[in-house]
């Protein structure tokens, strides 16, 4: 709707419309322009824009492909095309996309036909895709979108912008992205303060996870994490939802546009079904996710024996079939599951295919009136899930949607999007901590110009600046000095030899340990010169590190750092010395980290049985390494964009009430890595 001008030279008219020459010849005309869509090959485009800017145009879309998705010669025109637009504060959509629409306001600049049928509604779209934007547009989920953005290229609106503007847009609840890469992730982190602000769920599907290069680094800890797993624990450590493809998003979207106002309080869902192979069904997908299926209460079951036959099994799912009169009996059993003191959401498992004869129709009608009904006089949300994902019957559908009852179609979908509703809801939940970082001046003069790697001395050195307890040491420099430290810190011994040049310690043979006395001591520190020698000729021998032995801890961990290129640091936890890095039982969390969310992400690895007097072992101290993973935290926030990769291992965790102990540590300097 408005206003629209054809520009082009070879015609006077177009579609019954005045056609003019120039945007020029509009402006001279004393007509106002808003917006331009630019409809032309990619040579045309930047001719084009700068006409707009003389004329005073503060907004544009292009179709054209051909820019920097080519080569060089097409990121040279992107270059010219965006210092237009700075230049002459212009907001400029695309190249190399396929516009917009704004349903809601029945506005839009987009070069492919728009579905007749498409709903106005409560969701925005933005995604870097043009052809998925087609894709959403398209779908025949009856979902209401109130605006679908594609923004291509990026040369200056990027789906970040798109996003903002929907937080600020009253009529929209639900925010879905689907992205390549986000070109700004420090933006990101920003608007996802303000979408918890606004309570506005952000649904996001994040391609690319096999093509984002993987660093190689001289840590455990990098490849211990990966990109993808950081930006994962990133997304949720912002509140937003992250699935895995349309199916999940859809589903997703309509729940979260329908139950906006009536957030679950907990995981706790009672469910009714008529079959129970449905109850199988919902029992083995719900089992990896963060649903629970309480029993009744006993004031439940009484209730229920009043209202179904004596053969009925009492249980959740409960199967609320009976003797098949559902007319009499459903709303009664549906109206006790939301008067559960401890349901959190009510699920109604019911198939509503599109091929159902008329007569069952009406028998399922009684099923959808009861979840209407319901819905108004409880403050718990109620859902419906048809366990198909091909169609629903029109009729049924109708009486969900004018009742504002969520139906959830697909029953892996449906439970997804269930999952995800609780997930966001215990987001909200959660108040947003306040950190105070200290800046610690010390450790950031320790720190060298450039790039480099830390020997393990000088890591230690920069560990104990943030009160994370080390090994006792001394480097010494000659073989004398060595038999004499021997002797002050006592048997057992442990030997590293010191080189920049030689970092992967094992491998070279220049690590001894368990050494007795002063005739073991002499021998190990000249092993390791002459297997540091054998091992790299040019290598510079700064020393060889002693410390007297550990006693035997209670559990082995590795404590690091690794620094996405786009994302920031994460901090990556996990157990069990090396079963860690063969097996990948870690957490990652992304500081700031408050002390619950450390224990968490401890109590979540499955090494962490070792913690808590496995098998007679005494119980670790949980406390201490909480405590250094906080510190590490800090300590990463502080030297934020320094700090490449950082490995403490192992960290010796020791019986509860005697602390942790990084008996060997690594750390990896680049600058302005990093870019949160």
């Amino acid at each position: 709707e408005g206003k629209i001008i054809p520009v082009n030279p070879k015609y006077k008219k177009v579609l019954g419309l005045k056609c003019f020459p120039s945007l020029t010849a509009v402006d001279e005309a004393g007509l106002p322009i808003d917006m331009v869509a630019i409809l032309l090959g990619k040579n045309n485009v930047l001719p084009v824009m700068k006409e707009a800017a003389a004329i005073g145009v503060k907004a544009a879309w292009a179709f054209a492909a051909g820019f920097g998705e080519t080569g060089a010669e097409g990121k040279e025109l992107e270059k010219k095309l965006r210092k237009l637009c700075i230049d002459n504060d212009m907001l400029f959509l695309g190249p190399n996309c396929v516009g917009y629409l704004n349903p809601n306001d029945k506005t839009g600049a987009y070069s492919a036909p728009v579905p007749k049928e498409i709903k106005s509604g409560n969701i925005g779209m933005v995604t870097q895709s043009g052809y998925l934007g087609l894709a959403v547009a398209n779908n025949s989920r009856g979902l209401g979108f109130g605006l679908i953005c594609t923004t291509g290229n990026e040369v200056v609106i990027d789906a970040i912008d798109c996003m903002d503007y929907m937080l600020n847009d009253e009529r929209i609840d639900v925010i879905l992205a689907f992205i390549e890469q986000f070109r700004r992730p420090g933006k990101l982190i920003e608007i996802t303060q303000k979408a918890k602000e606004k309570e506005k769920p952000i649904v996001l599907i994040k391609v690319g996870k096999s093509a984002i290069a993987q660093r190689a680094t001289i840590t455990h800890t990098g490849a211990l994490a990966g990109s993808d797993d950081v930006q994962d624990a990133l997304f949720k450590k912002l509140g937003i939802i992250r699935v895995y493809d349309f199916d999940e998003m859809f589903e997703t979207a309509e729940l979260l546009s329908k139950v906006k106002y009536k957030m679950p309080k907990g995981k706790n869902v009672f469910a009714l079904t008529l079959s129970g192979g449905v109850i199988g069904l919902i029992g083995d997908l719900s089992d990896s996710l963060n649903i629970n299926f309480p029993p009744w209460s006993e004031e439940g079951k009484v209730k229920l024996r009043g209202i179904l036959p004596d053969f009925s099994s009492i249980a959740n799912p409960l199967d609320a079939w009976g003797s098949g009169r559902i007319e009499k009996t459903y709303l009664s059993c549906l109206q006790a599951a939301a008067e559960q003191k401890q349901a959190d959401i009510v699920l109604v498992v019911q198939d509503v295919p599109g091929g159902m004869s008329q007569r069952q129709v009406d028998q399922y009608k009684v099923v959808a009136n009861a979840a209407v009904e319901v819905a108004k006089k409880t403050e718990k949300p109620v859902i419906m899930l048809n366990n198909q994902s091909s169609s629903f019957k029109e009729e049924i559908r109708d009486i969900a949607e004018t009742g504002n009852v969520p139906l959830l179609q697909g029953t892996r979908e449906g439970l997804l999007a269930v999952n995800n509703l609780i997930s966001y809801a215990e987001f909200l939940r959660k108040p947003v901590p306040v950190f105070t970082v200290k800046h610690n001046e010390s450790a950031r003069k320790m720190l060298p110009e450039g790039d480099m790697v830390l020997t393990e001395l000088e890591s230690k050195k920069l560990l104990a600046q943030y009160d994370i307890s080390v090994t006792k040491e001394h480097l010494c420099r000659s073989r004398d000095e060595t038999l004499e430290k021997a002797e002050e810190f006592g048997y057992p011994l442990v030997m590293k030899l010191i080189s920049k040049e030689i970092q992967h310690k094992t491998e070279a043979g220049v690590v001894k340990l368990n050494i007795k006395n002063a005739a073991e001591a002499g021998q190990a520190y000249d092993e390791v010169i002459r297997n540091a020698i054998a091992y790299n000729p040019n290598a510079i021998v700064q020393g060889v590190l002693c410390y007297r032995m550990i006693e035997e801890p209670v559990a082995e961990a590795i404590v690091g750092v690794y620094s996405d290129p786009y994302f920031g640091p994460a901090v990556v936890f996990g157990l069990g010395g090396i079963l860690v890095e063969i097996f990948k039982d870690r957490a990652l969390l992304i500081p700031p980290i408050g002390r619950e969310e450390a224990r968490r992400a401890v109590d979540s690895t499955k090494g962490s049985k070792l913690l808590y007097g496995f098998r007679g072992k005494p119980k670790g101290d949980i406390e201490a390494l909480i405590d250094v993973i906080l510190k590490v935290g800090e300590m990463t926030l502080d030297l934020a964009g320094k700090i490449d990769t950082l490995d403490i291992n192992p960290l010796f965790i020791l019986p509860e009430g005697k602390g942790v102990i990084a008996v060997d540590a690594l750390v990896s300097v680049k600058r302005n890595i990093g870019r949160r």
